[in-house]
């Protein structure tokens, strides 16, 4: 733990580094020390990686909700060029950062939409509230150290219905409580979810567990870890 402190206070020496095939930006205001040392470590976002490697086949439509660095969808599109992520992003911030990674990696399976996946209720924009901390931005943060800006609204029906998603890929601090339960899933054979219970009540994750399980998609438990949860359909006899 000290060795990766006294790298991160020596971080301009490395501009870029090495994440599981992926060459990533390793300086800017969003890379923090957590991320850092993350990525130095090699276990950055690692339960979602582990749990989107056990459950993605060749040739899926994976939609990403909240996509951060860009860095899970980049080490499974590098792995599996012949499918196609869409990854939504809402933090404006991010976009940049995000299509840098896919430049500096030849990734071309990645379609990019800065803006975001929920219930359309009286408005096609909805305030994102911004942390320096980018994974604790979202649109039911109680406070915003960074500011508050104004992004686009998706309805999930639509893109639900222009996409046909066969895996869904979702970290949208707390968001998936408004979210989920109005997701259409018929479609999915398997999800990767992180959930945020230091933000969710315990009644919203139950809703939360009851709409995957209503749609046929149960807890795959060898591919879930900490707050990360898998997913997968199970038909009915």
């Amino acid at each position: 733990m000290k060795t990766a402190s006294l790298l991160y206070a020596c971080r301009s020496l490395w501009p870029e580094l090495d994440y599981r095939g992926l060459k990533v930006r390793a300086t800017g205001p969003h890379v923090t020390k957590p991320v850092w040392k993350g990525l130095w470590r090699g276990d950055y976002e690692g339960p979602e990686i582990l749990a989107l490697s056990g459950l993605m086949r060749p040739g899926d439509r994976v939609l990403e909700l909240g996509a951060g660095m860009g860095v899970v969808s980049g080490v499974l599109a590098k792995q599996m060029p012949e499918s196609r992520f869409t990854s939504y992003e809402a933090n404006p911030a991010l976009v940049p950062v995000i299509s840098d990674l896919h430049r500096r990696n030849g990734i071309t399976n990645v379609e990019l939409r800065s803006a975001i996946v929920a219930p359309v209720a009286g408005g096609e924009t909805r305030q994102f509230r911004l942390h320096q901390h980018f994974t604790e931005s979202s649109l039911v943060a109680e406070s915003a150290d960074a500011g508050v800006v104004e992004v686009p609204v998706h309805d999930p029906l639509d893109v639900m219905a222009e996409l046909r998603p066969d895996v869904l890929l979702c970290d949208i601090e707390g968001g998936e409580s408004e979210l989920i339960p109005a997701l259409p899933m018929a479609g999915l054979r398997a999800v990767v979810i992180e959930l945020h219970p230091h933000i969710l009540s315990r009644l919203q994750m139950k809703r939360i567990f009851e709409a995957f399980l209503n749609a046929g998609l149960v807890p795959v438990v060898e591919l879930s870890s900490a707050t990360v949860v898998a997913f997968e359909r199970v038909e009915a006899a």
